[in-house]
């Protein structure tokens, strides 16, 4: 597939690794039939409908269709181009991966300069705060912050001098073209003399923090402004190595501590991410700028199943910590807040009070997220008066029967009937009303919460096939013998050729074609490898999930061939059909008799073929 690394080299690393093995690190799988199932770490759901296959070495994902091979699954979930994954699989392999050939690829180039770049000016932003007087009121400022200069070392800290003109041409002088500088979002642009663009700095007179990748290289910066100006933070803006909605700061430092601890420490900005850093506090990251994110949710939750959310104590912050909770709760984790005390931020908590002190009284005594809400919720009622208290208990009961365990929503109905003196029975059964009132309203919906699209077996969380016509049946089941059988891939060849109806279907049967010409072995993991088009891909990995028998006999796959290569004629002989009811209907005897006649012949032809 492809001429930047060597394809015995790409599949020396592909068979080293086992598929249930990779995934099992990030999902947690169980066993069902053949194969293994889990919650898809790719889209939100509740019920499991990704499966992966020892035995192909592919996953699938029944519900948002996303598959292919341990390639594949390490792509899509840190993020890596395919040389990456390869070269990144292969050094914990202890496999040599040549270096020769990536220039080959033009993408994989340009994404390299990009990375060139970033670091460069990391390093030099981090040399002017460290070694140079421009860095001077920013080494200050970090001081006054408590940062250690090791801690600035660790985070590579550095700082933007105040000018429109200092990054740009430094980097112009050591070859960098002003396209890509803009490109990776160091440079902006205005229109300057008689038309022209004109280049400058976009980050100035800021402490520069570098965001990075899930393998520690720069891709992007956050810059807090020095003084009053605004905006206090700025963020790079979207580039080819960057979707802030995508990745959080520090997740590659600690990474390792999050799955040893199995939690995360949520933060709202990198300067509290940095001092619970220093404190000894390792599982910490934060978000970019922005309100959390599904996609960023879906991260945490592949690296860790508790999230605590430590947020600022602020309205703004008790707002992001409500959506947050709910962006967390939607994609499966376990959550838990914080509490900060009035006025004071993480970074403020820990150099007042100390780092055993913030895990704790902070970490430590994190409530879980229902009885966070029910607090939270109290605060729009004045308790002291019976009826505001009677509206307040009718909104915690609804909150309460949303949770899905009957042990938690005893436990919570205890706790108010407790809290306000009122009858646990009187509770249970307002809770069993608001219950039958969701599930009154729910009825209507599109049954998401089934299994996606309809692929859902209960018993064995295993996909099935939507219903679909007999000749798109015939397709995707000789597809998949063909993918197992280069004898049944060639025959069709011979017979079929590229006369599949469905034009996925006949690209990946010309794929298929190809790959068993070049003398590759029947091997469904190398085989999507082999595959450019990843739409096909998907399909592929659709294909091979089929609920198929364990052997298949040549008159059955006789009977595929033909429903392929009839299925034009059916639809000939449905389209005379049509013809001689509108010849009858408006009176033409003789039309109608003539395309009679010629209906006859089609389903002749029909019956010598078979």
């Amino acid at each position: 597939m492809s001429g930047r690394i060597p394809e015995e080299v790409i599949d020396r690393v592909r068979e080293h690794y086992d598929i249930v093995d990779v995934v099992s690190q990030t999902v947690q799988l169980r066993k069902s039939g053949r194969n293994f199932f889990g919650l898809c770490p790719f889209h939100s759901e509740k019920t499991p409908s990704f499966s992966v296959s020892p035995d192909k070495q592919i996953f699938h994902c029944f519900g948002c269709g996303a598959g292919g091979n341990v390639f594949k699954f390490v792509m899509e979930t840190e993020q890596m181009t395919f040389v990456e994954v390869v070269r990144y699989l292969g050094e914990q392999a202890g496999i040599d991966i040549p270096s020769g050939g990536r220039e080959d690829n033009a993408e994989e180039l340009h994404r390299q300069e990009l990375l060139k770049v970033m670091d460069l000016a990391s390093r030099l932003f981090h040399h002017l705060l460290t070694q140079t007087e421009h860095g001077e009121a920013a080494r200050r400022y970090l001081n006054e912050r408590g940062l250690q200069l090791e801690t600035i070392e660790e985070f590579q800290i550095g700082y933007a001098p105040d000018s429109y003109h200092f990054l740009h041409p430094f980097l112009k002088r050591r070859g960098f073209a002003e396209g890509l500088l803009l490109e990776a979002g160091l440079v902006a642009e205005r229109e300057g003399v008689r038309g022209r663009p004109s280049y400058f700095d976009r980050f100035r007179g800021r402490v520069m923090f570098p965001i990075h990748d899930s393998q520690g290289r720069v891709v992007a910066f956050g810059g807090r402004v020095l003084g009053e100006g605004r905006p206090k933070y700025l963020n790079s803006p979207e580039t080819t190595l960057f979707h802030k909605g995508k990745f959080l700061f520090n997740l590659h430092r600690a990474r390792k501590t999050i799955r040893k601890d199995q939690q995360t420490i949520l933060f709202e900005g990198y300067m509290d991410v940095i001092a619970a850093w220093q404190a000894g506090l390792r599982s910490g990251v934060a978000t970019l700028g922005t309100a959390l994110t599904e996609s960023q949710a879906r991260v945490l939750k592949r690296n860790a199943e508790e999230t605590v959310l430590c947020y600022d104590s602020d309205s703004a912050g008790q707002s992001a910590t409500e959506r947050g909770m709910e962006v967390l709760k939607q994609e499966g984790c376990i959550v838990k807040v914080a509490r900060m005390p009035e006025g004071m931020d993480p970074d403020d908590y820990i150099r007042k009070y100390g780092a055993e002190a913030f895990s704790s009284k902070v970490i430590s005594q994190a409530s879980p997220f229902t009885a966070f809400k029910l607090e939270s919720l109290k605060k729009g009622f004045d308790l002291k008066d019976e009826d505001e208290r009677m509206r307040y208990l009718t909104r915690a009961v609804e909150v309460i029967s949303g949770l899905p365990k009957a042990i938690e929503r005893d436990h919570y109905l205890r706790r108010l009937s407790e809290e306000f003196r009122i009858s646990l029975d009187a509770l249970k059964q307002e809770q069993r009303t608001a219950s039958s009132k969701k599930r009154r309203e729910s009825h209507g919906d599109k049954g998401l919460e089934k299994w996606n699209n309809g692929y859902h077996n209960g018993k064995h969380m295993v996909g099935r096939e939507r219903k679909i016509p007999a000749f798109e049946a015939a397709e995707r089941r000789l597809l998949s013998l063909m993918i197992q059988d280069a004898g049944v891939a060639e025959r069709v060849r011979e017979t079929v050729g590229a006369g599949f109806n469905i034009e996925a279907n006949a690209a990946i049967a010309a794929y298929l074609y190809g790959y068993f010409a070049e003398g590759n072995p029947v091997d469904p993991g190398r085989f999507i490898q082999y595959i450019r088009d990843g739409s096909l891909i998907q399909e592929v990995s659709a294909i091979l999930m089929m609920d198929l028998p364990d052997s298949v006999t040549d008159e059955e796959v006789t009977d595929y061939i033909r429903h392929i290569r009839n299925y034009p004629l059916h639809q000939e002989i449905e389209q005379k059909q049509e013809q001689v009811k509108q010849a009858e209907r408006s009176g033409d005897i003789a039309k109608a008799a003539r395309l009679g006649i010629e209906l006859i012949r089609l389903r002749e032809k029909i019956q010598r073929e078979a």
